[in-house]
């Protein structure tokens, strides 16, 4: 497992960036689903899934959202990070097998508040599937 990173809210700078990618698998979908209580045909059954038009079973939009709770959380500040806010706009499905690649850049930094504002952007194939931001408190310890 990799180590959070630990960036004070001072070496935070507007326009900087953090990202990582994650292939998602049927274990990932099943586990969230397990964890979450969202077993939601759509994303367990396949045959559902395709008959209601789409290519496979469809990834939680909230397992995106976590992603995004992985990269305040370990790369953008880091383990100094509390989440406040998170808001994500799904554009396009992501399936099992795809890989999506999950993108913050610094939009506000605030000395005032001790927090920052992260844009996010969650591209999977090129194809942007969800966008929103974040507001993390960025603690002194």
């Amino acid at each position: 497992m990799t180590e959070a990173q630990d960036r004070p809210l001072a070496s935070l700078r507007v326009g900087e960036t953090a990202s990582f990618e994650h292939t998602i698998s049927e274990a990932d979908v099943r586990a969230f689903a397990d964890l979450s209580g969202d077993h939601s045909p759509l994303h367990i059954d396949d045959v559902y899934a395709h008959a209601s038009a789409y290519a496979g079973l469809v990834v939680h939009g909230m397992f995106l959202g976590a992603l995004v709770s992985r990269l305040v959380g370990m790369h953008l500040p880091g383990k100094r990070a509390l989440l406040l806010a998170e808001s994500l706009t799904f554009k396009k499905p992501v399936y099992i097998g795809d890989t999506v690649h999950v993108e913050g850049v610094i939009a506000h930094v605030s000395d005032a508040t001790q927090s920052i504002t992260v844009d996010i952007r969650i591209h999977a194939g090129g194809v942007l599937v969800a966008a929103g931001e974040v507001h993390a408190q960025v603690r002194a310890q």
